[in-house]
């Protein structure tokens, strides 16, 4: 009997608890419903920002990769397009170079024709400060000192200097130590104006020694003279820009602009068969 009234009196005991917990219980499934859309939010809204940046991160990140992978690319087909170009401009620049080769052979023709002229074709390969051109025949061409270097239009560059075995050297008409008898290019019947062309070096040329009496102009055309010894007659020399006159000297001079260009031309033709005072 007194074990029934101590478990009556266990169970009276225990309801309480188990009240006050189902209603803890209760009013926490209360507050849950309440609350969970808020904390959702509030835990939303500190992380979306974060998942933000990094999902931006992550996409900078790839386009980073990607730019750099195709930036890489991109200078790898640059420099082989750079290459293939090089290559080509090469063989224009030769085809062009034959061409004009060509192109000066054929007007060259008709002046050793008309001249009885032999000549041989060179290429010019160097100039040094004292207005001496190399080029690329020797005298295993037939090229021999002092036979007059001009260009296919007739217009003279000066003569042989120095002879090596596969090239040489040409004094140009604007060295200092170069002088050669000129006269003026006039109509038959005019007075005739001669002189002497020299160089002044710095591939400049001017005219001396022509009698104060002699009336020079501003444009006339200078030709090799026919007192010259060293050098065909008419071969062009250049044009006068500036008369130099004083009535009270003997002789004037005139500032010559030449005819020789070494920036527009890459061949030369030496005269092989010409003998001084021919």
């Amino acid at each position: 009997m007194n074990w029934d009234i101590n478990v009556l009196n266990k169970k009276k005991s225990f309801a309480p608890k188990i009240l006050f917990a189902a209603v803890v219980l209760a009013l926490s499934v209360f507050l849950l419903i309440i609350f969970t859309a808020p904390v959702k939010n509030f835990f939303h809204n500190i992380s979306f920002p974060l998942q933000k940046n990094f999902s931006s991160m992550g996409k900078n990140g790839s386009s980073w990769l990607g730019s750099v992978l195709n930036s890489s690319d991109a200078q790898q087909e640059n420099e082989i397009l750079k290459q293939e170009n090089e290559k080509l401009l090469a063989k224009i620049s030769d085809l062009q170079s034959i061409q004009e080769g060509n192109q000066a052979l054929s007007a060259i023709s008709q002046s050793c024709q008309e001249n009885n002229f032999t000549t041989v074709m060179a290429g010019i390969t160097g100039l040094n400060d004292q207005d001496i051109v190399s080029i690329n025949k020797g005298s295993d061409d037939g090229i021999t000192e002092g036979v007059p270097v001009i260009d296919q239009n007739n217009v003279l560059y000066g003569k042989i200097y120095k002879v090596f075995k596969d090239f040489s050297q040409v004094m140009l008409i604007s060295s200092k130590n170069s002088a050669i008898n000129a006269q003026a290019q006039r109509d038959i019947g005019s007075e005739a104006a001669n002189g002497i062309v020299k160089g002044s070096g710095g591939l400049s040329i001017y005219l001396d020694l022509v009698p104060v009496n002699l009336d020079l102009q501003n444009g006339e055309i200078l030709i090799t003279s026919a007192l010259d010894q060293t050098f065909p007659k008419n071969l062009l020399i250049g044009k006068i820009y500036q008369v130099d006159k004083n009535d009270q000297k003997p002789f004037q001079q005139a500032q010559i602009d030449p005819f020789f260009s070494l920036d527009q031309v890459e061949n030369l033709f030496v005269i092989t068969n010409y003998k001084a005072g021919q």
